[in-house]
């Protein structure tokens, strides 16, 4: 049975996908649930992406295109636009399964009305083979957010105005790990209830923005959340005693990516020690260790 009470905007952010995004947008319409409206963000693309979007006829897609400022901005303005009780996302190289919004207005109700929701979700290869799945998350993702993220930006739903009071980090730099700082932003003020049902895909490709991750992106990126997240007064309190283990990571992270350039060995040792005043306890994690052996 529907839930007409739940009415939903699904906001999907493009740049250059002209060869991907039929596919995310023919998900949306083959679901069960018809309470919906498309939101599609085109973030300055240059191929034929406008052209494959005009050519699907629909009335619940409504098509935007403004210049290129990053998938964080291009949300955020699909946010300032969605007219949904709960706003979700997708990108434009993944899809949903024909349940997803069946499952997640049924979750919804269930809840009552939650803030926060998120769906399983599993990871295929182009070809369609399962690399993994995710649907074992329970109520404690709240704590096990400072620790990693184990949420897809395509599996989670947000009540809209919670999103519209906290929305994506909006900076053209956090371009790596913008979801991630929303997440914790979230799990700081409200519970995240997780449903099992595996409802959605992400695809692995080799376009893939976080392939071959370009060091001078992460480091702007990863310094901005950390930034912000220090200002965030509900975060801090939330995590207290677990802020320097998160921030360790995240300069570890950095220190990896700049170690397997191989040519940079000051910026390396410079995030390595960053992450030792965090928290000394970072000098034997396995991304600290693995660092060091590329440092070397």
């Amino acid at each position: 049975m529907e839930h007409a009470v739940t009415f939903f905007s699904i906001v999907i952010p493009t740049f250059n996908r002209g060869d991907k995004i039929s596919s995310a947008i023919c998900s949306l319409l083959e679901q069960t649930y018809t309470n919906f409206e498309i939101i599609i963000v085109d973030d300055g693309s240059t191929d034929n992406t406008e052209e494959i979007v005009r050519g699907i006829k629909d009335d619940r897609i409504r098509y935007f295109k403004k210049h290129n400022e990053e998938r964080n901005i291009a949300r955020n303005y699909g946010i300032s636009k969605a007219n949904g009780k709960y706003i979700g996302f997708l990108d434009s190289d993944d899809y949903y399964y024909p349940h997803h919004l069946q499952e997640a207005a049924a979750f919804i109700e269930d809840k009552n009305q939650p803030e926060v929701i998120h769906l399983g979700y599993e990871v295929k290869c182009e070809d369609g083979t399962v690399l993994y799945q995710k649907n074992n998350l329970t109520a404690h993702v709240n704590e096990q957010l400072i620790q990693e993220n184990p949420l897809s930006c395509n599996a989670i739903i947000i009540r809209s105005d919670i999103i519209r009071k906290h929305m994506f980090l909006h900076s053209k730099e956090a371009v790596i790990g913008e979801d991630y700082y929303l997440w914790l932003i979230l799990a700081a003020r409200y519970p995240i209830h997780c449903s099992k049902a595996i409802t959605s895909v992400i695809v692995e490709h080799s376009k893939r923005s976080l392939k071959n991750i370009n060091p001078d992106k992460l480091i702007p990126s990863v310094e901005v959340i950390i930034k912000q997240l220090k200002e965030d007064d509900a975060f801090l309190k939330k995590y207290s005693d677990k802020v320097g283990f998160f921030f360790a990571n995240c300069y570890t992270l950095i220190a990896l990516t700049l170690a397997l350039t191989k040519t940079r060995r000051g910026d390396t040792m410079r995030y390595l020690l960053k992450a030792i005043q965090q928290d000394i306890s970072v000098i034997g994690r396995r991304r600290f260790l693995a660092s060091v052996k590329h440092w070397i």
